[in-house]
């Protein structure tokens, strides 16, 4: 079972991606640079929304179909029921998100913003922490290669997560440099459970 769920995985997490290339193609009026990619949810554009969705709730099957993965993969040992939760965890993170958009771009601040902003960092240190204990795992099991790339990932996840919080606390470098970490830093944990899917399959 685990085989299987690792396939799915493999397979929703490149549709995970092209959705997020789909929102760049059509982005609705968000700015790739000055806006967040929570923002493509609040867009006036309906196909734009409706791509927020999709990606969202296709990263939350990816998660989730890796997460149970981990957790039916009794191979792996102990330590991979930690990672297999907390990765189901931030599935269920990503699938409540879009019934909780963002304010939007000038939009006045609301409760539901700001419970959307604390989503928002659990589901970015979710999937920043769990990066590491998948590589480990993987290096256990005779993977090191992929355990490596994981390990390159984390670094790029690490430094771009720095960037977008250096943003957010310097104003002027907020419509410069927030959006470009933010989108880095969501490619990165993307493709770092991608290869883990790949690695704990091909194994």
């Amino acid at each position: 079972m685990s085989h299987a769920l690792y396939l799915a995985a493999a397979v929703l997490f490149p549709c995970r991606l092209a959705l997020f290339l789909a929102l760049h193609l059509f982005p609705g009026g968000i700015h790739p640079v000055g806006d967040t990619v929570s923002d493509y949810a609040a867009s006036a554009n309906a196909l734009t929304r409706a791509l927020s969705r999709l990606s969202a709730w296709a990263a939350a099957l990816a998660w989730a179909a890796l997460g149970l993965g981990l957790l039916t993969d009794s191979g792996l040992g102990a330590p991979r029921s930690t990672v297999g939760i907390w990765l189901f965890v931030l599935a269920l993170v990503l699938v409540v998100m879009p019934w909780v958009p963002t304010d939007g771009p000038g939009a006045a601040k609301t409760l539901r913003g700001r419970v959307h902003l604390l989503l928002a960092v659990g589901w970015f240190t979710i999937s920043y922490s769990t990066i590491a204990p998948q590589a480990r795992l993987l290096e256990t099991q005779g993977m090191p290669g992929v355990g490596t790339g994981l390990q390159i990932l984390h670094v790029i996840s690490a430094i771009s997560l720095a960037a977008l919080v250096v943003s957010l606390l310097v104003r002027p470098l907020r419509s410069r440099t927030f959006g470009v970490s933010e989108r880095v830093f969501i490619l990165a944990v993307t493709i770092a459970p991608l290869l883990a899917s790949l690695g704990f399959m091909l194994r």
